[in-house]
């Protein structure tokens, strides 16, 4: 649970303080669990409703920027030479826990929980195309920040060679 919050909140000890919050939430909301799905699917829904409410008390979702309303998204395309990389867990962690909050916030709710477009935008009070964006964008500055890593990690590969 202190890797979902981690996602959305990119500060550690945070996310042990959401995760904790979220644990105290569940044993209060115990009841409600009606075993439909699986419990860590149930446990992993509050510990992203924890994050996300703290990101809404604390963080202002709601894009300012005029012209992000009538852009449209970019088309992504996915770089080749990334995909042949294999990148861990950490180094996956740390580029997006980089992202700016409200791309990483898109981002996570897209690729992780699978939300759909229409879903952030209800959950985070913006618009669908607005989503589109945001994610668009978070997607194109973790490629630029995984490209990084990737040639760091040449860089030491050609070192020890």
């Amino acid at each position: 649970m202190v890797g979902v919050c981690y996602r959305y909140v990119a500060d550690w000890p945070l996310a042990e303080d959401l995760a904790q919050d979220a644990f105290l939430t569940a044993m209060e909301k115990s009841s409600t669990f009606r075993a439909l799905g699986s419990f860590e699917g149930w446990l992993m829904k509050i510990a992203v409703n924890q994050a996300l409410m703290y990101l809404r008390n604390n963080i202002e979702m709601v894009e300012l920027d005029e012209n992000l309303h009538s852009q449209e998204p970019e088309e992504f395309a996915d770089d080749p030479e990334l995909s042949q990389i294999r990148f861990t867990q950490q180094e996956l962690l740390e580029a997006i826990g980089k992202l700016p909050v409200k791309q990483r916030t898109v981002f996570n709710l897209y690729a992780v929980e699978h939300y759909s477009h229409a879903k952030i935008a209800e959950t985070l009070g913006i618009t669908t195309a607005n989503s589109k964006v945001l994610l668009s964008r978070a997607r194109a500055e973790l490629q630029q920040r995984l490209k990084v890593v990737a040639r760091r990690k040449d860089q030491m590969l050609n070192a020890e060679c």
